[in-house]
């Protein structure tokens, strides 16, 4: 009995584990079998799928071209491994130029490695992210079940080889991706590390310039120099090409850019020439243009070298001495003419002193010979600054001289003189230092001065080239002379104190400190800002103002007050002011990234001043506006306002000047314009009716008193011939008949002058009829 329960249970047992066993088959065949239903859903995501790899494989194809990151990498690498082993070896005889030289190398290829590391880094999130979306397709189950349609199962099979194809192309190029990102980080890291060790050898070698690092000039002897003074500059020069190679290969577009412009700036100079030299007085106008007369080339390849090396942001000294010394060697040729003869040695020797103060700065290690060539270079300098100071001639014939002349000498003699102590006591690096400093600032403001000549000059023949065009009825070239020379000192004065730095070799340090000073965060209360963003907001509202006020002269209004013509563009003129201004602002405030709350706040606090204090001079800005749209009067214009009279000589976008017959010029607000009554003159035409009133006896002929008149007044060649004469009788006085005469005139400028001929021409001519007029009328 017991025996037949337990084969009971044991059957039952079975039977419950082939019916769940069953249903678990009958299950996996509905989950293994596509039905009709899933058929279509199974087709739209088969054409998603599709779509998705499609996109893929454009996207491997196009966006991960590694060809300019494998092309410049391996060189980055092989001179970072050449700079590492020659500091390596040289890094007690490196000098402060050398090293920061090569600290600016490699800070660019620093710039490069990190833009080539987030590209790759880019790169990588890109490949990961489609890489995962292919990886969903290759297991999608909806592609792993039976399909009973022939052309599907075929479609779903293309799908999956296409996903597997695209799935090791997409690894194969990450497997690139990663090898030459970890080649840019390992050349990262080995770049920073270099350039972390010259910076401190750097410093600790200006801390230590100022003791004595070789011997006394007195106690100096050949055998402690290892190479000649021959073989040095060799090496160095060699060096520095290299170094200036390296540098101009990744500085292609600044220097086509900078070639354009002297390209530009050469054929502007020529067609300019070719124009003047057509012209009769042509040899008195060139002879106001002596730099260019003398080579218009010269003259082009100058400036080109001056502007120049201000793209290139901070360059390798060995890079701005070799375009210094093209630029000394130009110059030389260009102003050899101009200047008088007991000064063209001593400018001989200050280009040549130059020059080897230039080669010396270059060096790479000292020679016995570099100490004498210092101290021989120094003396004669010493002689010509001393010679440049107790001579009463003008060193050039063609250029003024200028007030800062004498004191730039004294400056430059001050440094030579240290230089050449320096020397002597051992402390070479600061000799050297002073020695190229005060040669620069010479020859810095011989160039600047020539430089800024020759802008004046070619702006100058650009008045003369257009003085006969209709160009120069609206643009007063003449004034642009006069204005711009202030600002074109200005940036020299600028470009000389960087040269000066630069040759001190702390124009890092300024610049370091200068954005440490621009870029710290302060606050006000709760808000924050920067020495940076409010001075951008005020050299944009500064340049916005500069270019008002060019527009303001370049369509300026003397023609039209000697002229006597009406001139719409300068009154448009006001509109584009406006324009420039509200453009100008809203790009200052967005520039200096002030939020639109605060922007709020200023405009409601505005407001509030409009309210209590400022109706006058807002009721005045919206008149301007108003008058430059409806244009009620314009420049030229001769107007009468209230007891004011003149010609409109200015519309500013506050008020407007009116310039009177006496001389004097009279501020008009531009809100009496539109509130009082404006009498136009010229608003149409610039005709003008005037009379005038004279008496004769009553027992004149009057009909041949009017004839009389009339035929006088005909000839007369400043009464208009378009309008006849008005000659009627006015009154009836105690003693005369009055005759009240009005003529018109073409050009109210001969008003008067029409009046008082036709005054005396009436006289006359009623004398010689015997009518005498009566002086009681």
């Amino acid at each position: 009995m017991m025996l037949k329960k337990i084969f009971l249970s044991l059957f039952v047992l079975f039977a419950f584990q082939l019916a769940v066993a069953q249903k678990k088959i009958n299950v996996k065949v509905v989950q293994d079998t596509l039905t009709d239903l899933q058929t279509p859903n199974l087709v739209n995501k088969i054409e998603n799928y599709k779509l998705l790899i499609d996109r893929n494989n454009f996207l491997l194809k196009k966006n991960y071209d590694l060809t300019g990151i494998e092309k410049e990498v391996p060189p980055i690498e092989k001179g970072i491994s050449g700079f590492k082993n020659k500091f390596d070896s040289l890094s007690k005889n490196m000098n402060i130029r050398n090293l920061n030289s090569i600290i600016i190398l490699l800070e660019e290829a620093t710039e490069k490695l990190d833009t080539y590391q987030k590209k790759l880094a880019d790169y990588q999130k890109k490949l990961n992210d489609s890489n995962t979306e292919i990886d969903k397709i290759l297991v999608d189950k909806d592609l792993n079940i039976s399909i009973s349609d022939s052309v599907l199962n075929e479609q779903v099979h293309e799908l999956l080889v296409d996903a597997k194809n695209l799935q090791y192309q997409q690894k194969k190029i990450l497997s690139s991706v990663n090898f030459w990102n970890s080649k840019v980080s390992v050349c990262m890291y080995q770049t920073n590390d270099l350039v972390s060790d010259m910076t401190y050898m750097g410093i600790a070698k200006k801390m230590d310039m100022f003791s004595a690092e070789e011997s006394s000039l007195f106690s100096l002897k050949t055998k402690a120099y290892k190479n000649s003074l021959y073989t040095v500059v060799t090496n160095s020069l060699t060096s520095s090409f290299k170094i200036v190679t390296i540098y101009l290969k990744s500085r292609t577009g600044v220097i086509i850019f900078t070639l354009f412009i002297f390209i530009g700036l050469t054929f502007w100079l020529n067609y300019n020439l070719r124009r003047i030299k057509k012209q009769e007085d042509s040899a008195t106008i060139l002879s106001l243009s002596n730099l260019i007369k003398r080579s218009m080339w010269l003259s082009s390849i100058f400036c080109f070298l001056t502007y120049m090396p201000l793209f290139f942001g901070n360059p390798p000294m060995s890079f701005l001495h070799l375009f210094e010394f093209a630029r000394i060697i130009v110059l030389y040729f260009l102003i050899a003419p101009f200047i008088n003869q007991p000064f063209k040695i001593v400018w001989t020797g200050i280009v040549i002193i130059w020059t080897g103060y230039a080669i010396d700065d270059l060096l790479l290690e000292s020679a016995y010979g570099e100490r004498m060539l210092l101290l021989f270079l120094g003396i004669i300098m010493i002689f010509i600054c001393v010679f440049l100071l107790k001579s009463k001639e003008k060193f050039f014939r063609i250029l003024e001289e200028s007030p800062v002349a004498r004191a730039l000498i004294i400056f430059v003699l001050f440094q030579i003189i240290i230089s050449v102590l320096c020397n002597i006591t051992g402390r070479l690096t600061l000799a050297k230092t002073f020695g190229i400093t005060a040669l620069q600032c010479l020859v810095y403001g011989v160039v600047l001065k020539v430089f800024c000549r020759i802008v004046i000059e070619a702006i100058y023949l650009q008045t003369e080239t257009f003085q006969s065009s209709r160009i120069s009825e609206y643009i007063n070239f003449k004034e642009i002379q006069y204005r711009i020379q202030r600002n074109l000192w200005i940036l020299a004065c600028m470009a000389f104190f960087v040269g000066f730095v630069r040759s001190l070799g702390y124009y890092d340090l300024l610049m370091k400190f200068s954005s440490n000073f621009f870029y710290e965060e302060r606050a006000i209360g709760s808000y924050k800002f920067t020495l940076a963003s409010v001075l951008i907001f005020f050299i944009i509202i500064w340049i916005s103002s500069l270019i008002s006020g060019f527009i303001n002269f370049f369509f300026g209004y003397e023609k039209s007050i000697t002229e006597g013509k009406r001139n719409g563009l300068n009154s448009m003129m006001l509109l584009v002011r406006l324009a420039i201004y509200s453009v100008g602002f809203l790009i200052a405030i967005a520039a200096a990234g002030i939020p639109l709350d605060r922007i709020s706040i200023m405009l409601g606090a505005l407001g509030v001043g409009i309210g209590f204090g400022l109706q006058n001079i807002i009721n005045n800005l919206v008149s301007g506006v108003i008058i430059a749209f409806e244009r009620p009067i314009q420049i030229g214009d001769q107007i009468e306002i209230g007891t004011k009279a003149g010609l409109v000589k200015e519309i500013g976008i506050r008020s407007s000047k009116i310039h009177s017959a006496d001389g004097a010029d009279i501020i008009v607000p531009n809100g009496d314009l539109l509130s009082q009554h404006l009498i136009n003159w010229t608003m149409q035409d610039r005709r003008k009716r005037i009379e005038f009133i004279i008496g004769v006896p009553y027992d004149s002929d009057l009909e041949a008193a009017r004839t009389v008149i009339a035929e006088e007044l005909s000839t007369n060649p400043n009464i208009s011939k378009s309008s006849a004469p008005g000659i009627n009788i006015n009154d009836f006085g105690e003693s005369s008949v009055r005759l009240k005469i009005h003529i018109w005139v073409d050009d109210l400028s001969l008003a008067s002058e029409a009046r008082t001929t036709a005054m005396i021409g009436t006289k006359k001519a009623l004398a010689q009829v015997g009518i005498v007029l009566e002086t009681a009328i």
